[in-house]
């Protein structure tokens, strides 16, 4: 038998090993899938159904026929439908030749990605950020340039880590905003001061935008409503959490008309069209007003209170209240544990699932993320056994 022949640079750019930010949750998933009582708040799943006016609108897309390929930049319905969206948090006119659609922000971000950089380029982001990213920018062989965000700094960037990190061969910055996994909010300060540098070093700006919807302290500002610098800013946005839609892969990205048109020519050779049911759905969701990730915001909110009471006070841990998201993250050093050692020693223990953020990049180090899509009544008791847990480790008894 001969060996096959080889395979693409881009493909061998991609790790094929486990990604290591998981491997908590996936033992939590095979406990509880063994039978066992495991409370997740390991992942950003929301608990709540999508909106019923979307479920409905699936089976009547589907009923008219709405089967078919579809158009490759996305459909009229569903474009139009993230301009008026777009537009409100823009403060300016969002127009059809602005967007692309995509199957999630994930997506979006590897295909603009793919339309603005490639291998040679240097790229900045923030760490930590959001596990998967870390294929997509293996993906685009850029050098990538991780800037810390320091908790002393309730985990905002500083200007001057980023001017420091340009070279000449920088072509783009990656920040997410809210940020995910801190729930660190830029204020409109800050975004002009990162915008002003991506002007002066010729850069682009892309902002995920994910958790728009989820603000608690402070106000968003989106980077398409940054005047004077349209023209290299891209926003990515997602039905997934703000509408609980998930499964439904809905996302978009929003870009200067010439970085749409060549993503357009990726998205024909990629995709040639999304689902369109999907997309009507999604157009039926943003055509509420903004009534549902209201709700959401204020169920996650309620939640959020509801964590911090728990587990603030004890000498073991500390929470770290979020400006925005569906997460807490916990800075478990004092116990004298590791992240991973904690998380997986909590999951041991008690049966709670956390992340530990050590993945997600070095300034992630001694803190786990908790998830607040989890009823009440469990999210309560996951907080009194975490508590309980971590004040063992550091008790008169501890050894």
């Amino acid at each position: 038998m001969t060996n096959p022949p080889g395979f693409s640079a881009l493909s061998l750019r991609l790790s094929d090993e486990p990604d290591p930010a998981w491997e908590v949750h996936a033992l939590a998933v095979q406990r509880r899938a063994a039978g066992e009582d495991i409370i997740m708040l390991s992942i950003g799943e929301p608990d709540s159904p999508p909106p019923a006016a979307v479920l409905t609108e699936i089976a009547a897309s589907i009923e008219r026929g709405r089967t078919r390929y579809s158009a490759a930049r996305g459909e009229t319905v569903v474009v139009d439908a993230i301009c008026r969206y777009a537009s409100q948090q823009a403060g300016r006119e969002i127009r059809p030749e602005h967007v692309n659609f995509f199957p999630g922000a994930q997506t979006a971000l590897f295909g603009m990605l793919m339309t603005i950089v490639g291998p040679g380029d240097g790229l900045i982001v923030p760490e930590p950020y959001y596990a998967p990213y870390t294929q997509v920018l293996g993906a685009t062989g850029v050098e990538v340039a991780e800037i810390p965000l320091r908790p002393a700094n309730a985990f905002h960037p500083s200007l001057d880590d980023l001017r420091a990190a340009i070279t000449p061969r920088t072509r783009a910055m990656v920040i997410t905003n809210p940020h995910n996994p801190t729930g660190a909010v830029l204020t409109r300060s800050e975004l002009m001061g990162i915008a002003a540098i991506c002007r002066d070093h010729d850069m682009w700006l892309v902002a995920d935008e994910v958790y728009s919807e989820f603000v608690y302290a402070g106000t968003f500002t989106s980077v398409l409503a940054l005047e004077g610098f349209e023209d290299r800013t891209i926003a990515l946005g997602t039905l997934s959490k703000s509408y609980a839609m998930t499964g439904f892969r809905h996302g978009w990205a929003i870009s200067p008309p010439e970085a749409g048109a060549r993503a357009g020519v990726l998205l024909e050779a990629m995709l040639f069209g999304c689902v369109q049911f999907i997309q009507d759905a999604g157009a039926v969701a943003l055509s509420d007003g903004g009534a549902f990730p209201r709700a959401e915001r204020e169920k996650y909110l309620r939640r959020l209170d509801l964590v911090m009471a728990a587990l603030s006070g004890s000498a073991a841990i500390s929470p770290r209240r979020p400006e925005a998201g569906m997460f807490v993250m916990i800075d478990v050093r004092p116990t004298g544990l590791d992240a991973d050692a904690f998380a997986r020693r909590l999951l041991a223990e008690e049966r709670v699932a956390v992340l530990p953020t050590h993945t997600f990049g070095p300034s992630g180090a001694g803190h786990v993320r908790i998830s607040l899509g989890m009823d009440d009544e469990a999210l309560a008791e996951a907080a009194r056994r975490i508590r309980r847990f971590a004040d063992a480790l550091t008790g008169p008894s501890a050894t």
